[in-house]
């Protein structure tokens, strides 16, 4: 069942504190879009990448972080890429739009993106399985709004069959959405499984995700919904305060939710990936 949260505001000034002091060094690298195995014409895209990793030789657990409909704001990327990497991890931001000369998919074309963007997924995942600092068993993917629909489709059972050769051990082992719009997920996650969800947010309604994990039932890896009360769409976007309406929708930074967020995402990967 989903859990409204209530947070002290002792702990959201703790929580608030505990951000790195320093900067993570964002590097930009590219890689292939991963092709599908069957009989397709289809190659894969060049795709580019934001690359920053902690100190030492590694091998270290991994994060592919996937954007929303309109791509991932500077602060938001250095936000993540901060946390990621002071905890000991290597993350890799996906750039499904650079070399695909997208702006946004916010009101058409979200679909068509969507269906490409799980090969990004998939060929970000081997990029890293080939970087000597990174241990290939341990890869998580965290996804925003429209990012989240990519993740929680590659969180699905037996979904890297299509991009990953048959002998391959190749594939996700847990999954992080930032408010996904879960009415067009499908199947049941097949590894561990964080949502996050604002009770306010008009885009991809939170009744949605209660619903559907509702549906899925509790028979498999674990899936946690955290639902935040009088939250929006777009809350863990430093940028969007005051908050904006944007493609016609309210869209609103919440400090204290993404703070909680941060602090159970933490806590979510150590456990799944360490």
């Amino acid at each position: 069942m989903p859990r409204p949260v209530t947070l002290p505001i002792a702990i959201v000034l703790m929580l608030g504190c505990i951000a790195p002091a320093w900067a993570a060094t964002l590097e930009r690298v590219e890689f292939d879009s991963a092709a599908p195995r069957l009989d397709s014409p289809i190659l894969g895209d060049p795709i580019q990448g934001d690359l920053a990793r902690p100190d030492g030789a590694g091998p270290f657990p991994a994060v592919i972080a996937l954007h929303g409909c309109a791509g991932m704001h500077d602060t938001t990327k250095q936000r993540l890429a901060d946390a990621l990497v002071a905890w000991g991890y290597v993350v890799l931001l996906v750039d499904s739009y650079a070399t695909r000369g997208i702006k946004h998919v916010c009101t058409s074309g979200a679909f068509a993106t969507f269906v490409k963007r799980r090969q990004d997924a998939y060929g970000a995942l081997d990029f890293l399985a080939r970087q000597s600092f990174v241990d290939r068993h341990r890869v998580a993917a965290v996804g925003f709004s429209a990012g989240a629909w990519v993740t929680l489709s590659v969180a699905e059972p037996n979904s890297f069959e299509q991009f990953v050769p048959p002998d391959s051990d190749l594939r996700f082992r847990a999954a992080v959405a930032f408010y996904p719009p879960c009415r067009g997920a499908s199947t049941r996650p097949g590894i561990p499984t964080l949502i996050f969800i604002g009770a306010a947010d008009d885009w991809t309604p939170a009744a949605d995700c209660s619903g559907k994990v509702a549906d899925w039932g509790n028979d498999g890896p674990p899936i946690e919904l955290i639902v935040y009360p009088g939250v929006y769409h777009g809350f863990y976007y430093v940028h969007l305060q005051p908050g904006a309406r944007l493609f016609d929708h309210w869209l609103e930074y919440s400090g204290a939710a993404a703070d909680d967020a941060t602090d159970r995402l933490h806590r979510f990967l150590d456990r799944h990936l360490n």
